[in-house]
């Protein structure tokens, strides 16, 4: 209240030496006022520059425009909100009732920490069989299962400093729910287009594809899938976005074992990626691998470079998404071996959102992991499901996966398939509830 006194006080000292003066115009302390009624509007100015500009030009520029206002009803054009004020004082006119600032964000409190987790578990039942000899995989029936289950410690010093470690409790087949250390490493974040990771973390390709298609609790990505590469890697990353965003890139230095394995080489592997968004919602970006993936060993000397090149292309256009990725490797397998080796393999998928809740989805891979050495050896996959998110945390999708192995058997995120019976098959299906749930 003492201040509204003392800020009436200060304007009416102004406009009484205004009035005294016998100018229409007056200066005080730095402080300008001018009227000028011209076509029915009163214009007020609070600096000089402004006022002279309006007389040169006639051109108000950026201004408060309240209409009716005038003594008489006329619209009153204001410089700015102290001329405004000045103006409805000097006239006995109600106050201009401008809405109240937000208040300023408070700045991050730092340093903070975060945790959370994630799972992705399932109800099915699945067979896997040996078509050539009639046996099943031991896995296979009717059950529950946790296929990962991540916790995660995210620690920011400040803006530019942060730390993460992620455990990875995993369904490993013999080796039941193993626990590994994801990802712990160190970031320097100097801007966005330039972040800096040392210790194990993201791959550039394999989780940017996890993020496109969006249903790792469900499946992995064919690259994944087959074992022709790793979510993370031990070594140092570089990454970034640019151009609005619309172009991000990734590069790791790395070990080349993945995560689960820091041990060293007598050299380190190089891995890439470069994605841009030409239209909204259009995605593509191009990728590759080269390296021993740590296999480079004075007692085991490498005898081949194992490559890798990836692609992909993604649309969502309204409710639909359609997108696909391809891979082709060299010696991804030979690498402390003398025969050289080639693989190649693609995936489609396709998903469509009819309300907000639902999706309705399905996917199609298929691979020839040795077209060198076992040319007959082929793997193919499909799924076909509905998906449910109720709520952001929670994901679950009814769901049937088919795939089956020809001329030999394949390692896969599902198990090994196929048959060494010649002739012979593989097949797997399964059908069920999967979730995923963030925490």
């Amino acid at each position: 209240m003492q201040r509204k006194v003392a800020n009436g006080l200060a304007v009416a000292a102004v406009l009484a030496a205004q009035t005294l003066s016998g100018h229409a115009n007056a200066q005080v302390v730095g402080l300008y006022y001018q009227e000028v009624t011209k076509d029915g509007r009163i214009y007020v100015f609070n600096t000089f520059e402004r006022y002279q500009t309006f007389q040169e030009s006639s051109e108000m520029g950026t201004a408060i425009t309240l209409i009716g206002r005038g003594p008489d009803g006329e619209t009153v054009v204001a410089e700015n909100e102290t001329a405004l004020d000045l103006f409805l004082f000097k006239h006995n006119l109600p106050a201009y009732d401008r809405p109240s600032p937000k208040p300023a964000a408070p700045p991050p409190a730092f340093p903070k920490t975060a945790i959370g987790g994630r799972v992705y578990a399932d109800a099915t039942s699945k067979e896997n069989t040996d078509e050539g000899t009639g046996v099943q995989s031991n896995d296979s029936g009717v059950g529950v299962d946790v296929k990962r289950f991540y916790f995660t410690l995210t620690h920011d010093f400040n803006t530019t400093w942060s730390a993460q470690f992620q455990t990875d409790i995993g369904d490993q087949g013999a080796k039941r729910y193993d626990v590994f250390v994801k990802k712990a490493y160190i970031q320097l974040k100097l801007a966005n287009a330039a972040i800096f990771r040392l210790g194990a973390a993201d791959t550039p390709w394999i989780p940017f594809v996890e993020g496109i298609y969006g249903q790792r609790y469900f499946e992995q990505t064919i690259t994944d899938s087959l074992g022709f590469g790793t979510s993370a890697e031990w070594g140092l990353h570089v990454l970034g976005k640019a151009a609005n965003d619309k172009l991000d890139y990734a590069l790791t230095i790395g070990n080349g074992k993945g995560y689960t394995d820091p041990s060293r080489s007598k050299s380190v592997d190089f891995e890439g990626r470069v994605s841009f968004e030409p239209v909204s919602g259009l995605t593509v970006a191009v990728g590759g691998y080269s390296g021993t993936r740590g296999q480079d060993t004075d007692a085991a000397p490498a005898k081949h470079t194992a490559t890798r090149l990836n692609a992909l292309a993604n649309w969502v256009i309204g409710p639909v998404k359609v997108g696909g990725e391809y891979f082709t490797a060299d010696n991804w397998t030979q690498v402390t071996k003398v025969p050289e080796d080639k693989s190649d393999g693609y995936s489609v998928w396709l998903q469509v959102h009819p309300t907000p809740y639902w999706t309705l989805f399905g996917r199609y891979d298929s691979a020839n992991p040795s077209k060198d050495l076992n040319p007959g050896l082929k793997v193919t996959s499909y799924n076909l499901g509905v998906q449910w998110k109720p709520v952001k945390p929670l994901t679950l999708a009814l769901a049937y996966k088919h795939a089956e192995a020809k001329g030999g058997t394949v390692s896969t995120g599902n198990g090994t398939i196929g048959s060494n019976v010649p002739g012979a098959k593989g097949t797997y299906n399964e059908i069920g509830l999967w979730f995923g749930f963030d925490f």
